[in-house]
């Protein structure tokens, strides 16, 4: 995955790690070393599920009766998380579960180009999510803020421009990617020739100009400047929220349709957080590597980065929970769908078909 290459270092990136003793790196070493011993069948089990729980994702969210602009966004959005997962399980595969490789099969040329492709794909994936979340965000709290207007501010035309364009826009934001690793031949311990995924010689030039330049954008800019428009986003929500309880503490026969905007402003309130718990770590560690150098680099963001790895992975695949946990009409279609001698409402097609007011808003 991206996580600002963090993993590229135990697949053969030509990043110099020096003896750890700032910053504790000799206990982060032992425990980056203790965690890599099951972060391969952590991953792969992850990717499993999250495969599965966004196929599911995409199946229920795109449904007749569930068709909203919001909805279409989350399918955008699992779409990416998904097509994430589905290059990391080879790449955890080969590099954690496969110990039994000899040196030169781990870093055969083929595999490098993999890893290469693994790279740039995941990143250009990992961002498209990222501010598809963002736009939720966004698309939510004009919903919430301005609903009056939101059926004209939030349409359905206008949710499948901004997917398109996210999905566009990150593919070329991350040419500086493209261009700053490459393939490169080296010697492994028995004299074979070995590739491994190195800084481009582009890279290196005017002193390694676009290798910093490419750390400060998706190291720092594409994890902090989401988590700050997120929270200041949510907090907002979660201000909605809590004068929509005055009101309902005032009007107690509150209609149905505002108690579904409130379940569904919950809802995506959920993983904006859980979001932010497993991006902003990534974010904080990457700015403080900025600021304070090489030996926090080397002695604390790449003894986590498996770690983050994982947090990301799990980010990516456990909307699905939430989903389900937190809204009854997609409990009720996933259930019509895949467990009809379970729901209640089996003979429904589709299922309870909502009003045009709550369609259009909710999950």
């Amino acid at each position: 995955m991206d996580r600002n290459f963090s993993f590229w270092n135990s697949t053969g990136v030509a990043l110099e790690f020096q003896e750890p003793s700032p910053y504790y790196g000799e206990y982060l070493t032992i425990f980056r070393n203790s965690y890599g011993s099951i972060h391969g069948y952590l991953s792969l089990i992850v990717c499993m599920f999250g495969i599965t729980a966004n196929v599911l994702n995409i199946i229920v969210l795109t449904r007749k009766n569930m068709v909203s602009p919001t909805n279409a966004i989350l399918t955008g959005l699992a779409v990416a998380d998904m097509l994430v997962m589905f290059s990391y399980l080879p790449f955890t595969f080969h590099n954690y579960i496969r110990t039994d490789l000899s040196e030169k099969e781990k870093f055969s040329y083929g595999w490098a180009i993999f890893t290469l492709f693994h790279a740039h794909f995941t990143v250009v994936n990992h961002t498209i999510s990222i501010w598809l979340t963002v736009t939720v965000a966004i698309w939510r709290f004009m919903a919430v803020s301005f609903p009056a207007s939101s059926a004209n501010l939030c349409s359905m035309p206008r949710a499948k421009c901004a997917i398109i364009a996210t999905y566009v826009t990150c593919a070329i934001f991350c040419i500086p990617v493209y261009i700053t690793f490459t393939v490169s031949k080296f010697k492994g311990n028995d004299g074979d020739v070995m590739y491994r995924v190195d800084f481009s010689k582009i890279a290196q030039r005017h002193d390694k100009l676009l290798e910093k330049i490419n750390f400060w954008l998706f190291s720092v800019i594409t994890k902090l400047v989401p988590c700050v428009a997120l929270t200041a986003l949510s907090l907002g929500l979660i201000r909605v929220l809590y004068e929509a309880n005055l009101r309902r503490q005032r009007l107690k026969n509150r209609a149905e349709s505002d108690r579904s905007h409130d379940r569904t402003t919950r809802m995506l309130l959920a993983v904006l957080l859980l979001f932010l718990l497993t991006e902003f770590p990534a974010g904080l560690l990457a700015l403080l590597s900025g600021i304070l150098g090489t030996d926090f680099f080397n002695n604390v963001y790449l003894n986590f980065g498996e770690t983050m790895d994982a947090l990301a992975l799990i980010n990516s695949a456990i909307n699905f929970i939430i989903y389900c946990s937190m809204s009854r009409q997609f409990r009720d279609t996933f259930a019509f769908l895949f467990l009809p001698k379970c729901s209640k409402t089996p003979e429904l097609t589709p299922v309870a078909e909502p009003s045009r007011t709550v369609a259009t808003t909710c999950v």
